[in-house]
């Protein structure tokens, strides 16, 4: 009983950045991908799969030389921290969100796109040589300036998203093939659809960087199962004479 109440707790405990109630946000966390061949500024066609977990996200971004996505030329995966701030002044029913990226990595899937990586000048662009289908992570060069990565400074995509359905609509790309990486390009139309297709386990509330209430409330709850298991062990002198 004690077990279920604080299990209760945590899940439902209320907590925001920004002091919305916690059911007023969107279910962001899940697993969801391209339903179809996407046109993608700056990259000819592409695929994506993004997975948000909490306050972390993973977007596996697959670049396609041809409008049917059958021939992968490269993967551009993302991984770091999904925010959510503030409902848009702009759009009812969809919120201010911040994908902010602590590691890059690349995958080349085609001799071309590995010899133009290779291009970059050494030490610029991956601590190694590209080969095909070998993953390199951007960190230890703090980039890839060849293709507009800079790791100097905090990589934040300023986005907006909401969830209608079995669907999670972000905001259109730039048509200049840039990033959103000021809140003054943060987008006020939605591009193509992801289709939710899969869930993630969630153990911290998906919403604001703050989790200190979420964590107190977890060790709360741990102190409470263990005690209840010593207690379970301790039997009273009459269960014992029996």
């Amino acid at each position: 009983m004690i077990a279920s109440l604080v299990f209760m707790i945590i899940v439902v405990a209320p907590h925001s950045a920004n002091g919305a109630p916690l059911g007023q946000v969107p279910l962001f966390s899940g697993i969801w991908s391209s339903t179809e061949c996407e046109p993608r500024p700056g990259t000819p066609f592409a695929r994506r799969e993004l997975t948000i977990s909490g306050a972390a996200y993973r977007l596996d971004l697959i670049s396609f030389a041809d409008a049917k996505c059958t021939i992968p030329t490269l993967r551009t995966r993302y991984e770091g921290r999904f925010v959510v701030r503030n409902p848009s002044s702009l759009i009812p029913e969809t919120w201010d969100v911040e994908f902010i990226a602590r590691q890059v990595l690349l995958t080349p899937y085609v001799l071309n796109t590995a010899d133009f990586l290779n291009s970059a000048p050494k030490g610029t662009c991956g601590r190694e040589r590209w080969f095909v289908g070998v993953e390199q992570e951007l960190a230890v060069t703090l980039g890839c300036p060849l293709i507009g990565i800079d790791l100097r400074r905090p990589f934040v995509e300023y986005d907006i998203a909401t969830v209608q359905g079995n669907r999670l609509f972000l905001g259109q790309r730039p048509p200049d093939g840039g990033s959103l990486f000021a809140p003054e390009r943060r987008p006020t139309t939605f591009g193509s659809s992801l289709l939710r297709t899969g869930d993630v386990v969630i153990l911290l509330p998906p919403v604001g960087e703050d989790h200190s209430l979420a964590i107190l409330l977890i060790a709360a709850g741990i102190l409470l199962l263990v005690g209840g298991w010593r207690m379970s062990r301790t039997k009273s002198p009459c269960e014992n004479r029996s």
